[in-house]
């Protein structure tokens, strides 16, 4: 939602709200509905793909952006051999940064620990139930090597209470401080290649906002990226039971 768009819900609600100025219920009520509807306009996951943490996939020019199952945004190649019903294990690498961690007071080797120990968990829990997990690399396997690209934080968008005059004000003291919030954005990058070979077949981009944090003074916990990295985890779990569905397929012919 642009700031033009939210200056124009502001407007109508104010309308709505001189009518009735003595009713605290009906005030409180209105701005309620307007956070929800301006929150609802954010997005987890970029339009564009950000190739500023690029380096990990060597070929950006393959992938496609698509959405995803759960309406969201991804980018994603696979190539004709993946879809082809080949594949029917998988071994799963474990999680680590790329090129490498950089914590700081904001952003904790105790935050990385957890997200590398999260998704390492949950991947190898929602991959095996539609294909064997293996150790060895060996015919009809394929090689996930999951990749996080970046956390970080930038400045995030004006809210609401922003858009009034008194509140700009209050924003930019509170931001002199190092109070405005902030956005943690999350980059992840997914390899799929055949374990025998190595020859890549698949690939994915994965960049989302977690939830937000009050400004530079706030560290980074683990539940402000979580809902984040589970969302992207369901949309895993989709891509290896569409596997699995053309390796059974290929087999009934």
């Amino acid at each position: 939602m642009t700031v033009v768009a939210t200056r124009v819900l502001l407007l109508e609600c104010n309308v709505v709200l001189y009518y009735d100025l003595e009713g605290q219920y009906m005030r409180k009520l209105l701005l309620s509905l307007l956070c929800m509807m301006v929150s609802a306009c954010s997005f987890t996951n970029y339009e564009q793909l950000d190739k500023s943490n690029a380096g990990f996939i060597e070929d950006y020019s393959k992938l496609e952006r698509i959405e995803t199952n759960d309406g969201l945004k991804s980018f994603r190649y696979a190539s004709d051999r993946i879809k082809s019903g080949v594949y029917d294990k998988v071994i799963i690498d474990p999680v680590e940064f790329y090129p490498r961690e950089v914590a700081s007071e904001q952003l904790t080797q105790a935050l990385f620990d957890q997200t590398k120990s999260y998704l390492n968990k949950r991947l190898v829990e929602v991959i095996s139930l539609s294909m064997d997990v293996v150790d060895k690399p060996q015919e009809g396997t394929i090689r996930l090597t999951p990749r996080i690209t970046a956390i970080k934080t930038s400045a995030g968008d004006l809210k609401v209470r922003e858009l009034i005059p008194i509140g700009s004000v209050i924003a930019l003291s509170k931001e002199a401080l190092g109070y405005r919030y902030e956005n943690v954005d999350v980059y992840m990058a997914f390899k799929a290649t055949d374990s025998m070979d190595g020859s890549l077949i698949g690939s994915s981009i994965k960049q989302g906002k977690g939830e937000e944090i009050s400004g530079a003074n706030e560290v980074v916990t683990f539940d402000k990226i979580k809902p984040l990295l589970e969302v992207w985890i369901k949309d895993a779990k989709h891509v290896f039971e569409s596997l699995a569905a053309a390796n059974a397929k290929k087999y009934q012919l």
